[in-house]
């Protein structure tokens, strides 16, 4: 059955919601706080162990995970694994032009000539290319990828947390703003939704061979 979009929506409530919550205080904080003081209040509060946990952390927005994530859809349904890669090469698309268009100094670059900021010894560091975060929109891709496809529809908003946390890892470790990460959250919340709108009204998507898995049929 084809869904509107206020279907899917609904469908996805117990995650948008929490996901609004999110987005109000990032803004929240960007008006309160310039950009420059608001990554300097993050940047001054480190220890050694959100230093480790947050460079683990991050690896949840790289494209090897999203990888792993469609690899191991297709033991569940082709559709699934479809999905997710349609998904993550749709989002990572717009990301990276929108990076090359703006071009925009990361903070290292950004504070070059300003005041020196805090960098974890070890961590390579990048100085272009900052707006919007691509780790982040890989991470909110999969999130609601995942809140779509898995059941039990009520605890989806546990996602939010682990896509939100991958975010932050971004202006903990000194390589995004917070308006790059609310940029990046935005365009893969609002693009994986269009795209899942799109598959749902495609008689391709619906094809009885994607109901298929590996190893099996579902």
């Amino acid at each position: 059955m084809n869904k509107s979009l206020s279907q899917i929506i609904y469908q996805q409530r117990y995650f948008l919601i929490p996901f609004l919550i999110v987005m109000i205080t990032g803004f929240s904080l960007m008006l309160v706080f310039s950009k420059t003081d608001l990554f300097l209040l993050i940047n001054n509060k480190h220890n050694p162990f959100f230093d480790q946990f947050f460079k683990l952390n991050t690896w949840l927005g790289d494209g090897w995970i999203t990888i792993t994530v469609v690899f191991g859809m297709l033991f569940f349904k082709y559709r699934y694994a479809v999905l997710t890669a349609l998904a993550y090469a749709y989002t990572s698309l717009a990301v990276q032009i929108l990076k090359r268009l703006f071009n925009a100094p990361r903070p290292v670059k950004f504070f070059e000539d300003i005041a020196p900021i805090r960098t974890i010894d070890g961590y390579a560091m990048h100085e272009w290319n900052s707006f919007p975060s691509g780790h982040t929109a890989s991470a909110f891709t999969l999130a609601v990828v995942l809140s779509y496809v898995l059941p039990y529809k009520h605890s989806h908003w546990i996602l939010i947390p682990f896509a939100v946390l991958t975010a932050f890892s971004r202006v903990y470790l000194a390589q995004h703003f917070m308006e790059d990460i609310i940029a990046g959250s935005l365009i893969a919340v609002t693009m994986t939704l269009q795209l899942i709108y799109w598959l749902e009204h495609t008689d391709w998507y619906h094809a009885k061979k994607l109901d298929g898995r590996l190893f099996g049929k579902v």
